[in-house]
């Protein structure tokens, strides 16, 4: 009797505190930052754990002249929770992006001009209803919501990496870009919703 109390017990705490840790990693997945900074690093002094909890638009600097996956496999740029990782070339449009992912780093092999847009004016745009397979959500801002929308231009130099947060809008005009993006089961499961 006492063993099937304490079996109760302890199944209840489980399920209290994984219920715990799900409201809080959903807290963190839908935090953002609501002004526009963004930060500038050095490949050497980003740890992948951090990634996940970055919140403003990163660019990382000096990279070294290898492919974008060596890059991140020698200084770890994914975080120990990291699952489903991607790494593909994306051919940019004229529509605004967005994704869910744990996060996604950025690479061009030439000077690239991208367009940030806080989440905050994410209710100013329409959800385009046709879809590529990819990773991204597509966008569009009708003319009249223009006025509403501020937005940013950064310069990315040939080889930087940017890391573009969750919900953040982004657009890059015609470009192929070098994409890597990863989940963590927290960003995989509410990516789904």
């Amino acid at each position: 009797m006492f063993y099937y109390i304490n079996m109760r017990r302890s199944f209840k705490v489980i399920i209290f505190i994984l219920l715990l840790m799900l409201i809080m990693h959903f807290y963190k997945f839908n935090k953002y930052n609501s002004k526009y900074e963004i930060q500038q690093q050095e490949l050497d002094y980003i740890d992948g754990n951090e990634l996940y909890n970055q919140l403003n638009p990163l660019i990382i600097t000096f990279i070294e002249d290898t492919s974008l996956m060596n890059n991140i496999n020698k200084y770890q740029l994914y975080s120990t929770m990291s699952f489903n990782k991607k790494n593909f070339m994306y051919n940019t449009n004229k529509n605004y992006l967005s994704h869910n992912n744990e996060f996604i780093l950025i690479r061009s092999k030439k000077q690239i001009i991208v367009e940030l847009i806080n989440p905050k004016y994410r209710s100013q745009f329409v959800k385009n209803s046709k879809q590529d397979k990819s990773i991204f959500y597509q966008f569009n801002l009708n003319e009249k919501n223009y006025k509403n929308v501020k937005s940013i231009d950064i310069v990315i130099r040939e080889y930087n990496i940017l890391v573009i947060p969750r919900q953040w809008l982004f657009k890059i005009d015609n470009s192929t870009v070098e994409v890597y993006t990863a989940d963590n089961w927290f960003s995989y499961l509410f990516g789904i919703f």
